[in-house]
């Protein structure tokens, strides 16, 4: 997998309201289910995605090599009725200009910059781990954002309470001469 390839999906989702709600959305569905409490969960980046279907969104996570999800997180993903598959692959990535010795020379005529130094590539060995996940899942958490035991919770008055016991208290305070 290139890092040019990641650079341009992600400039593509950034720039769709849509897809950062999805990818916002499918983050809420992976936390609901308690994802982030196996290990290395917590360490994904998103490389590609969301892919938005009638019936699924899709997404990639990348992990380096070292740090692969627990398998039993995706076990628990799969149990709930999504799909998780794991690939291994390599990153491409350029290397930081610290020295001469991390530059390939002058870069020729035929490539993208000419004449300027072009860094080496560095090759990691990553997981990538696609997650199928069904809409239906995604338009269950938004109508259940706001309940609790089959209680619809209306956020508004909770506020409203809020700031009238913080008006109340600092009433109280000025008539005991408290500031």
């Amino acid at each position: 997998m290139e890092q040019n390839y990641i650079i341009d999906n992600l400039k593509a989702n950034t720039a769709r309201d849509s897809a950062l709600e999805t990818l916002m959305d499918v983050e809420r569905v992976i936390d609901n289910a308690n994802i982030y409490a196996y290990k290395n969960w917590i360490e994904g980046e998103i490389v590609e995605g969301p892919h938005i279907d009638r019936y699924w969104v899709t997404l990639t996570l990348m992990y380096p090599h070292a740090l692969m999800p627990d398998p039993e997180g995706a076990a628990r993903l799969i149990s709930n009725g999504c799909q998780v598959f794991y690939a291994q692959d390599e990153l491409v990535s350029a290397a930081k200009l610290k020295s001469p010795e991390d530059s390939e020379g002058i870069d020729g005529m035929d490539g993208k910059r000419p004449g300027q130094t072009r860094a080496k590539k560095v090759i990691k060995p990553i997981w990538l781990v696609t997650l199928v996940v069904p809409r239906k899942f995604i338009e269950e958490i938004e109508s259940s954002k706001l309940r609790v035991d089959d209680l619809d919770i209306n956020s508004d008055q909770v506020e409203a309470g809020y700031t009238d016991e913080i008006s109340a208290d600092s009433e109280i305070g000025d008539g005991l001469g408290l500031e």
